[in-house]
């Protein structure tokens, strides 16, 4: 019979394929799947592919990404077949992990733990990436990776993502630039990055995420008498106070210190040096703690102690001596970073950062 395809005995070996047969037939099998619900029971559609899946296994690869290319198309392809072709060589699976409607959130989070760089940063630029996929790219800490999605509009980020590359950005300029340019970026974090990133990334920071707590001092104006009353002493009220209120430095301790003033203390310091126990009352009498005065004083830029005198109402000239207390020779440059700061920042919104650094560092204490 000429639909006889068993192999007759005795018969000659037949004449290596041409290939032809095998190209037809996996297009035939391809055009199936490709059509529409209302043409195809759900039923035939999944034996059909279970012979095109077949045929694709021993496939070449021009074969194999034609069919790629055809099924990244279609929004009702086969996911096994999609799935297995995404995971094939990056010519092969291009279209599918760039378009394909059919991959899962899960198939890419496979397809992200078992592939190369050049798989990943195609599922980073697709138009829509999932907190669960982006979690997974971020996962491997590819740098141009996360560069990509960070990039990508249609990326969506956990929190725990977030934290996570806020680690990350702190070793690399270009993720933290990216990074600070995200909607998902609370301030919280950002100010933590603050730390970490060059003068331009924190001049970003500071602009962007250094808010007034002018809603939060009128919800509480009558709180403050309440919270004051012996009987309603509460320590997470009491912190929660400080972080609002409007006045940053700590009137009574200027009243008991020998400097009577902040003012005062850098002046005396500027003629006779910052000693450790000048640190302590400057850090006193700016009512912040002793480990942020220190990082302040200590850090690489002029930025922080700009904050610092911004928020106390100190004057530019004595930020100026501020910072030239510092044992560090790159005083000029830190002063113009600071002054910078200074004059563009509002003592509202340097006081929402100041008290936020102290809050952060007196809750590490406490754990």
């Amino acid at each position: 019979m000429a639909d006889d395809f068993r192999p007759v005995p005795g018969a000659p070996p037949p004449a290596p394929p041409s290939g032809r047969a095998r190209t037809l037939l996996t297009r035939r099998l391809a055009d199936i799947v490709c059509l529409p619900a209302s043409r195809v029971p759900p039923q035939e559609r999944w034996m059909v592919a279970d012979v095109l899946e077949t045929m694709l296994a021993s496939a070449d690869v021009p074969l194999r990404a034609k069919v790629a290319a055809r099924l990244a198309e279609q929004g009702e392809a086969p996911a096994g077949i999609v799935r297995r072709l995404a995971l094939d060589e990056y010519e092969i699976a291009e279209p599918l992990l760039t378009r394909a409607r059919s991959l899962s959130d899960f198939d890419m989070m496979e397809i992200a733990r078992k592939t190369g760089r050049r798989h990943r940063l195609a599922l980073a630029r697709r138009e829509c990436v999932s907190e669960l996929v982006a979690a997974a790219l971020c996962a491997g800490g590819d740098t141009d990776v996360i560069a990509a999605l960070l990039r990508n509009a249609g990326a969506h980020l956990a929190m725990e993502t977030v934290e996570f590359l806020v680690r990350e950005a702190a070793e690399n300029e270009t993720l933290s630039l990216l990074l600070i340019k995200r909607p998902e970026l609370r301030p919280a974090q950002a100010l933590t990055l603050f730390w970490a990133c060059g003068h331009d990334q924190r001049r970003m920071i500071l602009d962007r995420f250094a808010a007034s707590r002018a809603i939060l001092q009128e919800a509480a104006s009558d709180v403050f008498p309440l919270a004051r009353q012996h009987d309603e002493r509460d320590p997470a009220v009491d912190a929660a106070l400080v972080y609002i209120d409007r006045r940053q430095r700590d009137r009574r301790a200027a009243e008991l210190s020998p400097y009577q003033s902040l003012e005062g203390l850098i002046e005396h310091a500027a003629r006779e040096g910052l000693r450790l126990e000048a640190r302590a009352e400057l850090a006193t009498l700016a009512a912040i703690s002793q480990e942020l005065t220190s990082r302040m004083l200590d850090d690489f830029g002029g930025e922080p102690l700009a904050v610092l005198a911004k928020a106390t109402g100190l004057s530019r000239e004595h930020l100026v001596m501020l910072i030239e207390l510092g044992v560090r020779t790159d005083a000029p440059l830190r002063i113009q970073q600071g002054v910078r700061v200074f004059d563009t920042l509002s003592v509202d919104k340097a006081q929402t950062v100041l008290r936020y650094w102290n809050w952060v560092i007196g809750r590490a204490g406490a754990a």
